[in-house]
């Protein structure tokens, strides 16, 4: 606690003032009076020794006595700090304003003095001033601009107003009546309208209170000042007190009808000015900038739901014509699909392609490599004096001898030709080249009587069509090749089964015959009977050769069927009706993956082959087993007929070979079991998910 004394002491204060001695700030020591006893050396300019023993109230004006006796009291009875604010004139004829912080300086639980630590706020003070003059500048300004943003406001307004009208319309018409009669009303305007850019001219759309109906069509003839704002992207206000414009067709016209005062303005769709809108007023009146802003959002508005509703347009246009290029490509690759002989597949992809470009004439050329040189494969409602017209002039060579020699598309038009009825009309070519692996075979031709069909979307299509047909007309010949490729190899084969099999068997039974003729005249009849018997066997084994020629002769649809279906069908088929008895059982077919399931069939009917042309058996089991869990499966054929030797038999021509072969790549192992007493057995052992890449998909 302080001890508060009146009695004036003067403390030893040195240790303070070499602290405080060369601080950057004025800081000087009083007593309880006021008495300075230490100034520092930051004096203002002054020497700081001038100062000592003086009273701090000579420095400020009289009006602070008070606040600074009472402060200085207060930091002397409470030892907490404080604080004043005060102006001074000393040796200054402006005042200088000052903030003071005062604080005590305690020595054995008292407050000798105090140190105020002084400085100058006059800059502060003053720009304090010109704030509250600038403010007091603000808020004439701000209610300047709260009047501004109240006319902004009313602009947002009637052109929000504006804008919820123009989101409803859904075509052209309806933007345009909505806009005229908007900016009419809000412009307060006597009448108003909008000219619409139609290819070279100017047309009217609509006009709205209009005394006598304005110009219908303007042209660049007779009112070159309104096409000049098609290129300039800029509000015009005009003051009718004359036909001031001698090149304004329209500007006469409204002072015709008593207009004193006229704004154009374009209406853009991206870079192009579909239109202008036009406002009148037949009384004098001063365009502001106001005016012009307002105006300004009107328009743009206006030509934003126009591009809206254009683009909205014109992608609806795309999207029709997409469906329709797809749905013709679709018809061509329909008919690309069918079996149909090339001259069927040209002339219905000709009739398509003219049924969707909507064009009656169409012709299509293949190269003849023989005779080298195009000739016509399908005419569709070609006249007669059309083709020989342009054989006879060489015409020809201009239209598709320069598409097939140029590999380019080619478009003519103004083709003056005489029809079949007698009538000269002017037709237009199209032509493009029907490429099959990058090399042009062909050229597909159109005539037309508009030449604005072939725009750039018609051609890209006739372009795609004539790839099809390319595409399609090679894939005919494939076919055709493929086939008569396949009928060759198919007699080659039934050639070397007939010689390998069915012919042996017969010539063992004509063999027969002959001997049991022979046998016959000598009655050597015990001998007979056995010659009998290997005829008998003879037939049946050439009727068991037939009736697996037939099988394998008929188109089996594996993926259809399974393999239990492929392989109940080939033992009905073939074994059943040769008299064997046979059994098939399969546990699991679910769990094999595609191709396993295939190869497991081609192992099973090698090796059915061999038991029915090998082994004369009576019977034959079929059985497989496929363990999920195990990841794996067995296979085994079984026949009781007669066994052979592995090592004396030639393994090729039974096609052991091939059966290992395919179970090598399955990953498993093919054991053959035989004797010749006991008949033979296939088996086969192999995992159901193998990771091989041997497996030929």
């Amino acid at each position: 606690m302080l001890n508060k004394e009146t009695k004036t002491v003067v403390p030893d204060l040195n240790w303070y003032q070499e602290i405080v001695k060369e601080a950057p700030e004025t800081i000087i020591i009083i007593d309880r009076d006021g008495r300075i006893l230490f100034h520092n050396d930051h004096a203002e300019g002054a020497d700081p020794a001038q100062f000592v023993n003086r009273n701090i109230f000579e420095f400020f004006l009289p009006e602070y006595y008070d606040l600074v006796r009472s402060k200085i009291k207060k930091v002397f009875d409470t030892g907490q700090t404080d604080s004043y604010e005060l102006a001074s004139t000393y040796n200054e004829s402006d005042p200088r304003w000052y903030m003071t912080n005062l604080g005590p300086i305690i020595r054995d639980g008292r407050v000798v003095a105090v140190s105020l630590f002084i400085r100058n706020t006059t800059e502060i003070k003053r720009a304090q001033r010109e704030l509250k003059v600038s403010n007091e500048n603000l808020e004439k300004r701000v209610d300047e601009r709260t009047q501004t943003l109240n006319e902004y406001a009313y602009r947002l307004e009637v052109s929000e107003k504006l804008n919820v009208i123009l989101r409803r319309a859904q075509t052209r018409q309806e933007v345009i009546n909505s806009l005229v009669g908007h900016c009419m009303s809000v412009m307060e305007a006597d009448l108003a309208g909008i000219y619409e850019t139609i290819g070279e001219e100017l047309q009217l759309s609509i006009s709205i209170q209009h005394t006598e109906a304005p110009p219908h069509t303007l042209n660049a003839d007779n009112d070159h000042f309104l096409f000049r704002m098609l290129h300039v992207n800029k509000i015009h206000h005009i003051l009718l007190d004359g036909c001031i414009e001698e090149d304004c067709q329209f500007c006469c016209y409204m002072y015709d009808q008593k207009t004193q005062a006229l704004i154009l303005a374009p209406l853009r769709i991206g870079g192009y000015v579909a239109g202008i809108l036009y406002i009148g007023w037949k009384t004098p009146r001063q365009y502001s900038q106001e005016d012009e802003q307002l105006l300004n959002a009107f328009v743009e508005s206006g030509s934003n739901t126009l591009h809206r509703i254009w683009a909205t347009e014109q992608l609806e246009h795309n999207i029709r014509q997409r469906e329709q290029e797809l749905h013709v490509l679709y018809q061509i690759m329909s008919i690309a699909s069918e079996e149909l002989d090339a001259d069927t597949l040209l002339e219905k992809s000709l009739n398509t392609t003219l049924k969707a470009v909507n064009c009656l004439t169409g012709l299509i050329h293949l190269f003849n490599s023989r005779e080298q040189k195009l000739e016509s494969s399908i005419q569709e409602q070609v006249p007669d004096g059309l083709y020989d017209w342009l054989l006879l002039t060489g015409l020809d060579q201009e239209l598709w001898g320069q598409v097939f020699q140029t590999g380019g598309n080619v478009l003519v038009s103004g083709l003056q030709t005489k029809m079949d009825s007698g009538k000269t009309e002017l037709l237009t070519y199209f032509g493009v080249p029907i490429r099959t692996k990058e090399v042009i075979i062909g050229v597909l031709s159109i005539f037309c009587k508009d030449e604005g069909i072939f725009d750039s979307g018609v051609k890209q299509l006739i372009s795609t069509i004539a790839d099809q047909i390319g595409l399609a007309l090679e894939t005919t010949r494939q076919r055709q090749r493929d086939k008569e490729a396949l009928i060759l190899e198919e007699r080659q084969r039934l050639a070397r089964d007939l010689h390998d099999s069915v012919s042996q068997s017969l010539y063992g039974l004509v063999l027969s015959a002959d001997i049991s003729k022979k046998l016959l005249k000598l009655k050597e009849l015990s001998t007979l009977e056995e010659t009998i018997n290997d005829i008998a066997t003879f037939a049946l084994q050439s009727l068991r050769e037939m009736r697996l020629m037939l099988f394998e002769l008929r188109p089996l649809a594996f993926e259809s069927e399974g393999l239990s279906g492929a392989l109940e069908l080939r033992l009905n088929t073939v074994e059943r009706r040769a008299g064997l008895m046979t059994s098939l059982d399969i546990v699991g077919e679910e769990f094999l993956p595609s191709p396993l399931d295939l190869e497991l069939y081609r192992i099973t009917t090698e090796a059915l082959n061999n038991a029915l042309r090998h082994s004369n058996c009576t019977q034959i089991q079929v059985s497989l087993h496929v363990d999920e869990v195990l990841n794996q499966l067995e296979l085994k054929i079984i026949d009781n007929g007669q066994g052979f030797s592995i090592e004396n038999k030639s393994l090729g021509g039974i096609g052991l070979v091939s059966m290992k072969e395919r179970a090598t790549r399955l990953g498993g192992q093919l054991v053959i079991e035989t004797e010749d007493t006991i008949g033979t057995t296939v088996r086969l052992v192999c995992p159901t998910k193998n990771n091989n890449k041997g497996i030929v998909k």
